[in-house]
């Protein structure tokens, strides 16, 4: 174990000075790439990310429905699981490419506003966003039996996981810490690195992107005093 930290660590370190050497070979280049050019390729990326999110949401989210109602009238009990996790296995790959969908619209807006650029991707990925993700969540609502609200509150959300059976409950809740672990410990840190060569490609520090990040760093463990305070009264 000591070893497998050892070796994260230099990792880490060889990373970071790779990404150094990477930022100061590609400094000149900053005042021969444009910024519009850099917001048409992201800009491009992200629209076809989200059509391609769009088409496996609705893909995924119809074999979902599919599977249940296989599972509500099949009859043998082998048939009958295989459906079970096929209804939930699709509704989850529907659910992440939905989130994809609406990631890509979101950086779609926000890239739009600044200059009010003219641009069709946005407002077709809004509508996009709208009928998919509505299919979406009426199909989580009827597999799940469970009736969300518009805007969700956490409550909800945690009366949302009581309807999960105990296996799926509690891989659910280990996945989840895994991606704290991993947001909290190797993606913000990784942030921070990157932050460093942008600001050393671009000449300026990248303060509001460093504000987020250390606001997201920060928030993430302050929320875990709420675990302490519930459990260790």
């Amino acid at each position: 174990m000591k070893n497998k930290h050892l070796l994260i660590l230099l990792g880490s370190i060889l990373l970071g000075a790779l990404l150094g050497m990477i930022g100061t070979g590609f400094a000149g280049l900053r005042s021969e790439i444009s910024k519009d050019q850099v917001l048409f390729v992201l800009d491009t990326f992200f629209f076809w990310l989200g059509i391609i999110s769009t088409i496996l949401a609705l893909y995924f989210t119809r074999m979902s429905r599919k599977a249940y109602s296989n599972y509500q009238r099949e009859e043998d009990d082998e048939q009958s699981e295989q459906d079970y996790i096929r209804m939930y296995r699709f509704l989850d790959y529907g659910t992440v490419a939905n989130s994809t969908l609406l990631i890509s619209m979101l950086f779609s807006l926000v890239a739009m506003f600044p200059e009010f650029r003219l641009s069709l991707s946005p407002f077709l990925l809004t509508i996009l966003v709208i009928f998919v993700g509505s299919y979406c969540f009426k199909t989580t609502s009827l597999i799940r039996n469970y009736k969300f609200s518009i805007m969700a509150t956490p409550k909800e959300m945690l009366e949302f996981l009581d309807t999960y059976d105990e296996g799926e409950k509690q891989a659910e809740m280990e996945e989840a810490y895994l991606i704290l672990f991993k947001i909290n410990q190797t993606i913000l840190p990784a942030i921070y690195i990157l932050l460093m060569v942008l600001s050393l490609v671009l000449g300026e520090v990248q303060l509001i992107a460093l504000i987020i990040a250390v606001a997201i760093h920060i928030y993430i463990n302050l929320a875990q005093l709420r675990k302490t305070k519930r459990y260790f009264k």
